[in-house]
Parts: C-alpha cells; sequence; structure tokens
C-alpha cells in the first residue's frame, strides 16, 4: 500500500502533466488550423487523439464529482476563454468578415459549451445520488 503522500504526488503531476498537454495541443491544433492554414484531413490522427484524450478525462472528472468543486467560476472561465481567444485569432487572419459570421460563431461555441455544461451536471449529479450527497428529487 502506497503512502498518502506518494499517492497524492503522482495524482498532483499528473494533472499537472496532463494540463500542459491539453494547453499545447490546443495552440498546436489552432497553429496547423489558422496560421499553416491546413485542412483537418492533414492531422486528423492528431486531433482524434486530443480529442479521445479530452473526452475520457472530461467524463471521468464529470463521474467523479471532481466538477462540483469550483465548476462555474473555473471551468466557464476557461471556456470563455478560449472562445475569445480563438475570436481573436479569427479577426488576425481574416475568417471574420461581418457580424453575421461572428454571431454564428459565437451562437456555436456557446451551444457547445452549454452541452458540455449541461452533461458535467447531469453526470455530476449521478454521483452525488449514487454517494448519497443528494437526494433524489
Amino acid at each position: 500500500m502506497k503512502d498518502e503522500r506518494i499517492q497524492t504526488t503522482v495524482n498532483h503531476i499528473a494533472r499537472r502533466g496532463f494540463i500542459i498537454y491539453f494547453v499545447l495541443m490546443i495552440i498546436s491544433i489552432n497553429y496547423r488550423l489558422w496560421i499553416l492554414k491546413q485542412h483537418p484531413r492533414e492531422f486528423w490522427d492528431f486531433m482524434a487523439i486530443f480529442f479521445i484524450a479530452s473526452f475520457y478525462g472530461f467524463i471521468a472528472f464529470s463521474n467523479k464529482g471532481v466538477f462540483d468543486q469550483n465548476f462555474k467560476r473555473f471551468w466557464f472561465a476557461i471556456c470563455i476563454g478560449m472562445i475569445i481567444f480563438n475570436i481573436t485569432l479569427m479577426f488576425i487572419i481574416g475568417r471574420i468578415h461581418s457580424i453575421v459570421e461572428l454571431g454564428a460563431f459565437l451562437i456555436a461555441s456557446l451551444l457547445g459549451v452549454g452541452l458540455c455544461i449541461a452533461i458535467a451536471y447531469c453526470l455530476n449529479r449521478r454521483w452525488k445520488r449514487k454517494e448519497g450527497i443528494e437526494d433524489e428529487k
């Protein structure tokens, strides 16, 4: 049996490694899409690995109640920051030419973020009911 301090340290290092991986993959994908102007078909395997790892982390965190702690502030701020970053990048590159395109991108982005938040909320409530933290309604 491992000491709890060692296990906490291992978990802390793994969490930092995943955060570094996640941020660098997002930067790399955006660089390929917007700066190099590559089509996603040219690096679909790269994007598939990123989305599979992100999806696994999202579902695993939601199932174990991790998003219950500061979910509204921290994760929502990350999502909004990524949307603002992508909008800024699209303006710089010249992909957004009108207010209609900006509106379409914002609506699509907010619907995606809303869907992720709804899934996390449902999985988190299921975890709370399973652990006896919250009563069923």
